[in-house]
């Protein structure tokens, strides 16, 4: 008899890496997060196979019992490489994974864009099971957003397909992105940036208003903030909250006309906190934006774990 298989899921982030193992059938059976070492270019793929060990030594499962370990990494990626090539949010020009991680553990790692690999999750997963149409998209520190269109999962030549976060939605270009251009939708609507569309606005909302404000008595604000203000009712933060729903609108029926999903499934840290407040005006306002019919547009059922269920189906989809 065959000895049961497991497979390592990785969601490799600026702050924090979270390793979790699973049976093939997306169970997880562990899971295990540390901040993320950024002491050196290798430390990330030592610190990744110590993880894996712990796990697998905590779970009395043996390397040889292990399919693959699959990682899903905000980019830029190099996939034949197997490595990030200048990451916006690491301190490295070049950090190798997939090589270094295979070679210490005897098995299979591949690697993904963090999105990708979370709509290859959602497909296996999550909501869009049974479906060949869907887009992830994710609000959080950053926007980013993967795609399966007529059940093919987009990748690009390099692995960066759908880099949704810096397609213009503004182009009078008012604020710059953390890429370096101006316009993009990352600039406006994602976590890093809402306070600096906050206080552009500010400056242009009419003074009264502005100091009745509870966000104008902050002398620094964070994307939460305007969130909770609103929640409490405070006029110009439901004001900045519906035009940034519009942002959002504006991104998602570029997404819509592009790809022609069935579903798109939110994640991402300020979608995930704010549900109420971020889904309700982006479903008001697409239909102002997009030529195609409308998909259903949900929050991801697999919450904060998209990374890790996308590392999951890289390895049972590119295993060899």
């Amino acid at each position: 008899m065959s000895e049961k298989k497991y497979v390592v899921g990785v969601d490799l982030g600026a702050t924090w890496v979270r390793v979790a193992l699973s049976d093939k059938n997306g169970k997880i059976i562990g899971k295990a997060r540390e901040r993320t070492d950024v002491s050196d270019e290798k430390a990330i793929s030592n610190q990744i196979v110590r993880m894996v060990h712990s796990l697998c030594k905590k779970n009395s499962i043996t390397i040889a019992n292990l399919m693959g370990v699959g990682i899903a990494s905000a980019g830029p990626l190099d996939l034949k490489e197997g490595a990030l090539i200048n990451p916006t949010n690491l301190p490295f020009d070049y950090v190798p994974l997939t090589k270094p991680i295979s070679e210490k553990l005897g098995i299979p790692a591949f690697l993904a864009n963090d999105c990708t690999a979370a709509a290859l999750g959602e497909k296996e997963f999550g909501a869009g099971k049974k479906l060949n149409n869907i887009v992830y998209i994710t609000i959080g520190t950053g926007i980013g957003g993967g795609a399966i269109v007529d059940g093919h999962l987009l990748l690009g030549k390099d692995g960066n397909a759908v880099e949704i976060g810096h397609l213009t939605i503004d182009c009078e270009g008012r604020l710059e992105c953390g890429c370096g251009k101006r316009g993009h939708w990352e600039a406006y609507c994602s976590g890093r940036n809402i306070p600096n569309y906050i206080k552009m606005r500010l400056e242009e909302i009419n003074e009264e208003l502005k100091r009745r404000s509870t966000l104008s008595k902050k002398a620094q604000l964070s994307s939460q903030d305007l969130f909770e203000a609103a929640k409490m009712g405070d006029k110009i933060s439901l004001q900045l909250v519906e035009e940034l729903g519009v942002l959002n609108a504006i991104g998602f029926a570029n997404v819509i006309n592009a790809y022609d999903p069935s579903l798109i499934t939110v994640g991402g840290t300020v979608a995930l906190k704010n549900e109420d407040f971020v889904l309700p005006p982006i479903k008001r306002h697409v239909k102002d934006y997009t030529v195609n019919r409308l998909p259903e547009i949900v929050i991801t059922p697999l919450g904060e774990d998209t990374g890790i269920y996308g590392g999951i189906a890289i390895v049972l989809k590119f295993k060899p």
